[in-house]
């Protein structure tokens, strides 16, 4: 029996541009010097990352492709929305035979899309992403960054989010258990 599971979700185009600026980082810490903007500059990204991942969403734009098992009833949810255009859709019998392309699926919802189509495995490759980031995202990877940049080094605190990150960006959670 099948059932709606990703089994691999994978970044076919990463970000070019991030949602935050160093400038606009480096003002939020109140740095006006540039002897640390590599390390800034990292920590937008990792800011960025993580959040996405926490919250099943993409914050900027790229492309990805998803693999997963398809029940053919209940629509699966596309990981990592806003899902923009559906680039290619891959349909497999089983995890052995060769796929077709098609486009015979259904996709339900405006950005963060549910897809329907024929019992089997299924390759989707899809643009995902705000293509304006709204400002409380924004304000979530600054807060972020400066967390970050405040405990780097601190051993018990290693891998943690800011507490106030996760609260505010509550209603951006796509977590299907929250």
């Amino acid at each position: 029996m099948l059932r709606n599971r990703t089994k691999d979700v994978k970044v076919v185009t990463d970000v070019t541009d991030e949602p935050v600026t160093l400038q606009e980082a480096k003002d939020f810490l109140k740095i006006s010097y540039s002897d640390e903007d590599a390390l800034i500059e990292g920590l937008i990204m990792a800011s960025r990352q993580l959040l996405e991942k926490l919250l099943n969403i993409s914050i900027a734009t790229k492309t990805l492709k998803a693999t997963f098992t398809h029940d053919g009833c209940y629509p699966y949810q596309i990981p990592y929305g806003p899902v923009g255009n559906i680039t290619e859709a891959k349909f497999q019998y089983d995890a052995e035979d060769g796929s077709i392309t098609t486009t015979d699926y259904t996709l339900i919802g405006e950005d963060f899309k549910e897809f329907k189509g024929r019992a089997g495995y299924w390759v989707v490759t899809y643009d995902a992403g705000y293509t304006e980031t709204p400002e409380a995202l924004k304000q979530g990877i600054l807060k972020q960054v400066a967390w970050m940049y405040e405990n780097r080094g601190d051993e018990g605190k290693t891998g943690e989010v800011n507490k106030d990150v996760l609260y505010m960006l509550a209603g951006f959670n796509k977590n299907a258990w929250i």
